[in-house]
C-alpha cells in the first residue's frame, strides 16, 4: 500500500475516534446530576439547610444521623455532610 493512502488511513482513524471521545467526555461534563459513588448532588435535589414547612431531613427515611441530634449527618441519596434541620426534594417520610 503506497504510503499516503496508509496517512490518509491513520488520519481517518484519528479523526473518527478522537470524535468519539470528545463526544463521551462532552456529555460527561453536562450531566452532573451525580456526585461521586452515584449519590446524587445538593444542587440536584435542590438541598437546603432549613426545614420545608414541617418537613426535616431528620425525619427523612434516607437520613443517617451524626454522633448526636445537633450533628450533620448523612443522606443514603445525596453527597455531603446533610444538616438534620435540612431539606431537598426527595424527602420521604
Amino acid at each position: 500500500m503506497p504510503q499516503a493512502k496508509q496517512t490518509d488511513l491513520k488520519r481517518r482513524a484519528l479523526l473518527r475516534n478522537g470524535g468519539l471521545l470528545l463526544a463521551v467526555v462532552g456529555a460527561a461534563a453536562v450531566s452532573p446530576a451525580r456526585a461521586g459513588d452515584d449519590m446524587l448532588s445538593k444542587a440536584t435535589v435542590h438541598y437546603q439547610s432549613t426545614p420545608h414547612g414541617g418537613q426535616h431531613c431528620s425525619d427523612c427515611a434516607y437520613f443517617i444521623p451524626g454522633n448526636d441530634a445537633a450533628a450533620k449527618g448523612s443522606c443514603r441519596l445525596v453527597s455531603g455532610a446533610i444538616d438534620p434541620n435540612g431539606w431537598c426534594e426527595r424527602f420521604s417520610s
